[in-house]
């Protein structure tokens, strides 16, 4: 597969879901919704390295996609000023967003998977305000809490259809795009991120950390092909240079 197939099976996963939340009047007072391709890149790996990919598993996909969007839609609500009509109706979009997550869970059916996944759900919300409210234990507690954060619901959507051995690449992957964002002072990232006191040599020793990770896991990774490492490195590890 390459590059040019793999941006338009991401291309068309991204309108699948823009789609499936789409909603005239919020659309109209807040623009769309702009969804990460990062995001959907490793939610997408296994289809891109040629695993058996269902209906079921595309509409549980893009239900991932829905809550990724409610995610970040809730990230742009200012908690200490809330009351404007923009900042309410950000809260509203991210509520229906999460809806239309569990709309398409509950349309498979699958039980185990809504459960599983509510759980992750209020996990990383729950991560996220212990991070924000409170000091973090040195680099590791803060890459764990991060890693959960970013892949979490990924991660349990490769749990619930066997692509497991997927998991720790996109964690650490994931992990590794949001460290470098938060160094280089991405707006998307201090916009949530920047009251809380994470120190920049934290976050360089994460990058060092999840960099050395990555590599390690790549290498490890047969079940990937080669292309396939290259394009993960290409997303993941913007400043590590070529991949070896």
């Amino acid at each position: 597969m390459d590059r040019q197939t793999i941006n338009r099976y991401i291309q068309n996963y991204i309108s699948e879901v823009e789609q499936s939340i789409q909603e005239p009047i919020l659309d109209r007072e807040l623009g769309k919704m702009p969804l990460d391709e990062a995001k959907a890149f490793f939610l997408l790996l296994p289809l891109l390295n040629d695993e058996e990919w269902t209906s079921e598993q595309n509409i549980s996909a893009i239900a991932v996609g829905a809550v990724h969007a409610a995610f970040d839609m809730h990230d742009r609500v200012d908690i200490l000023d809330a009351t404007s009509k923009e900042q309410q109706l950000m809260v509203l979009s991210g509520d229906h967003f999460s809806g239309i997550h569990y709309r398409l869970l509950s349309s498979l059916p699958d039980f185990k998977l809504i459960t599983s996944m509510s759980e992750m759900i209020g996990h990383i919300n729950e991560t996220k305000t212990d991070l924000l409210m409170e000091e973090y234990d040195g680099t590791e507690m803060l890459i764990d809490s991060m890693t959960s954060i970013e892949s979490g619901c990924i991660g349990e959507f490769y749990r619930r259809y066997g692509f497991s051995r997927y998991t720790k690449i996109a964690e650490t992957a994931l992990g590794l795009i949001w460290f470098f964002k938060k160094l280089k002072n991405d707006p998307a990232i201090e916009r949530v991120w920047s009251g809380n006191r994470i120190k920049k040599a934290d976050i360089e020793d994460a990058i060092s950390v999840l960099s050395s990770r990555l590599q390690n896991e790549l290498a490890e990774a047969g079940f990937l092909t080669p292309f396939l490492r290259q394009e993960i490195h290409r997303f993941a590890t913007p400043l590590l240079g070529k991949p070896t």
